[in-house]
């Protein structure tokens, strides 16, 4: 069973308040789990609110010092990978956060690794 619509969750309170069935029954009709339904009337009873609340969306996670270490860190060396950034951080974050952090800076995100030639390779 998935989330419904507004208009779902709109009939169903209606549903709910004219009576004559029970919260798991209401659920079973318009396709949710208990569950979801129990957060709906308690949304509607508390705040009145009959549609989905607005999500403001990830929060950052790097903030502050973390986020200017960063900052220095890829300046100073702008070819390192995630993986050794977030262990100069400390591994305060995860390599991710700082792939998502250097999106959000504009930064390319394809990194070199310096590898020596191979002695054995043709010059």
């Amino acid at each position: 069973m998935g989330i419904g619509s507004a208009d779902t969750r709109r009939r169903a309170l209606a549903a709910y308040e004219r009576g004559g069935k029970t919260q798991p029954e209401i659920a079973a009709i318009f396709g949710v789990t208990v569950r979801t339904f129990q957060r709906w009337w308690r949304a509607w009873r508390r705040e009145g609110r009959d549609a989905p609340g607005h999500s403001p969306g990830r929060p950052r996670t790097l903030v502050g010092q973390a986020e200017q270490r960063l900052r220095r860190e890829v300046a100073n060396e702008p070819d390192a990978t995630l993986h050794e950034l977030a262990q100069r951080l400390g591994h305060v974050v995860s390599y991710v956060t700082i792939h998502r952090t250097l999106e959000q800076w504009d930064l390319p995100l394809k990194k070199r690794r310096y590898e020596p030639q191979s002695r054995t390779a043709p010059r």
